[in-house]
């Protein structure tokens, strides 16, 4: 009896504890709601005679919130998309209130054709007549891309400078897993197709020195002329300065009118505000490019018209599983479903940021693709920074595919890697296996034992049927015939710009023109768009996370190891990636970063 006072006193303990602890959370975000008021969790406030200030988020999705938790918090704060943060950009340059831009440089890993929609919008706004100044302590190729729009381009007298062309970096291990024991039986279709050079070579094959090669040196001619063209500058004087890294100094870069002057911050502030007319000894009313959002960077939208286009922002990597936030996976079937059921959406545009992934799942997105455009709904497709391999076989059924010409595509080939761990198990931690099976195959494909012809054969003739079908995909897509793919195929990664003249894309544009090209194709004039994946409110993540959800769970995790690993987390990501996979991968190799 005693015992049982014990443990039903222990458990109402608990209980009561377990309520405190909720109310006191639930509390912490009541008091969080209501100290941020209602305008998108915060009560913010634009002056009159603001200066618009833009720093480069470290994250920055296709999709608002489109992305993993960074953690537990009561902030009701928004990760702002690119588009979003553009589209703000935008309507800054027609609101009043906003007198200039103050341009901030950081550090950021963003693919050029993402940057280029933040460019476009800063240029925008400089043709609107509002100045736009930039200050640095530090200048990269990036960074650089969006600065270069700037009226005056300031330089810490100590900062650094570090423009020296675009090169590529990509890590190899094979030596290492040699020295653990560790290796993979490999197959793949498409002599182009370097995913799996990591782990079979110990440095590139030619022929991915050459589309690496080719790749960069074409973006390069890009960004020199877009630079060039906001800088005053000849292109090919560009193109020297970064060649011999003439500009390898704050005063090297002055001179050769890479920046316009070694300044301070408040040197910079002031100057701004003297050309945008605002007194010298007046307080200087800045507003966050996250804060502007709130209050007024959302695209205007025609609330009468019934007809709405659907934006399905395709981002991350292309998974069997549903799919964590800023992945494509199962959830994805779901949404082609609910649109091809919603009779007010006319079309669909399908935005693609995607190195691809499943073969499988690509394929199942794709008769999703298919299923719609049976209906009556034209698809369109809009490509990012990445539309390759699997991020292209989910796009090239579209009705009119619009890529950015710094968008890297193509890459149309397949994989499988399958590890080996007999030499680890046996050799190096002593684990022996033995087996028995109830005929010859039974004991095929353990990757405990070596593997023989046999298993090779099978697997790559079913790796060389998928490349096939691929093949035939991309050929009805694109009204063309198989060995016309094949020649531009083989794993091979082009441009935006490459990939139209190879008849790989339709046209070169951005996410706007992919939108009017749908509404054309459906012939709607007055139309809303809706944006899918459904984004949930910080706080409603937050309580998802209380509840224990998986994926939500699984976010934290990554954003952890990325917070942690910084420019090695890609690098973690991808072996992940390849260690989970299963079955034949559609998969851009390691990205380059340059």
């Amino acid at each position: 009896m005693t015992q049982f006072f014990k443990t039903l006193f222990a458990s109402c303990l608990g209980t009561l504890i377990a309520l405190v602890v909720l109310f006191f959370i639930l509390m912490g975000i009541g008091a969080s709601l209501a100290s941020k008021g209602m305008e998108g969790g915060k009560s913010i406030h634009i002056a009159e005679s603001s200066i618009l200030k833009i720093a480069i988020p470290e994250v920055l999705p296709e999709q608002t919130n489109n992305t993993q938790m960074a953690g537990f918090s009561f902030k009701n704060e928004q990760t702002i998309g690119v588009h979003d943060l553009a589209q703000s950009i935008r309507n800054a340059a027609k609101d009043s209130k906003i007198k200039g831009i103050y341009l901030t440089g950081q550090t950021f890993q963003h693919g050029y054709a993402t940057l280029k929609i933040i460019r476009d919008a800063l240029l925008e706004f400089k043709e609107a007549g509002k100045p736009i100044y930039a200050f640095t302590l530090f200048l990269d190729h990036k960074n650089y891309f969006l600065l270069s729009t700037a009226d005056q381009v300031m330089l810490h007298p100590l900062g650094f400078v570090d423009l020296r062309g675009f090169g590529a970096s990509i890590p190899f291990f094979k030596e290492m897993m040699e020295k653990i024991g560790l290796s993979f039986n490999i197959y793949y279709a498409g002599e182009f197709k370097s995913a799996t050079e990591p782990f079979r070579l110990a440095k590139m094959s030619p022929e991915n020195r050459l589309q690496i090669s080719e790749y960069l040196n074409e973006q390069l001619d890009i960004y020199s002329d877009q630079i060039a063209l906001s800088r005053n500058m000849s292109s090919t004087d560009l193109k020297a300065i970064f060649a011999e890294f003439k500009a390898h100094s704050p005063n090297k870069a002055k001179e050769l009118k890479i920046v316009d002057g070694l300044n301070y911050e408040i040197d910079a502030i002031n100057a701004l505000k003297e050309k945008a007319g605002l007194a010298a000894d007046s307080k200087t009313e800045f507003v966050s490019i996250q804060d502007y959002f709130h209050v007024n960077g959302k695209l205007d939208q025609d609330y009468n018209s019934k007809s709405r286009i659907a934006i399905v922002f395709a981002e991350g990597n292309i998974t069997d599983a549903k799919g964590q936030e800023g992945e494509i996976g199962r959830k994805y079937l779901k949404i082609f479903q609910d649109i091809r059921e919603n009779k007010n959406i006319k079309a669909v545009v399908l935005r693609v940021n995607s190195g691809g992934g499943s073969a499988i799942m690509s394929d199942e997105i794709l008769h999703e693709i298919d299923q719609l455009r049976t209906e009556g709904k034209p698809v369109v497709v809009s490509m990012g920074d990445y539309a390759a391999s699997g991020g292209y076989y989910i796009a090239c059924h579209a009705d009119s595919i619009f890529a950015s010409p710094h968008t890297l595509t193509g890459s149309i080939g397949v994989f499988a890697m399958i590890p080996n761990v007999k030499e680890m198990m046996g050799e190096k931690l002593g684990i022996d296996m033995d087996t028995v099976g109830t005929g010859p195959m039974a004991s095929k494909f353990n990757t405990s034992f070596a593997w023989g012809a046999t298993e090779a054969s099978i697997i790559q003739a079913n790796i060389d049927q998928v490349y096939e079908t691929f093949l035939g995909v991309v050929s009805k897509g694109r009204s063309m015939t198989r060995d016309e793919v094949h020649e531009i195929a083989r794993g091979r990664i082009w441009s935006g710009r490459k990939a139209k003249e190879l008849g790989l894309v339709s046209s070169i544009g951005e996410l706007n023109d992919a939108i009017n090209a749908a509404a054309s194709l459906a012939s709607v004039e007055h139309y809303r768009t809706e944006e899918y994946p459904r984004q949930k409110d910080p706080i409603q993540k937050i309580m998802d996370q209380l509840q224990g959800k998986d994926e939500i769970s699984e976010s934290i995790k990554e954003a952890i190891l990325r917070e942690n690993l910084g420019e090695y987390y890609p690098y973690i990501k991808d072996w992940k990636k390849i260690r989970s996979s299963k079955g034949a991968q559609m998969l851009l190799p390691v990205k380059p970063v340059f």
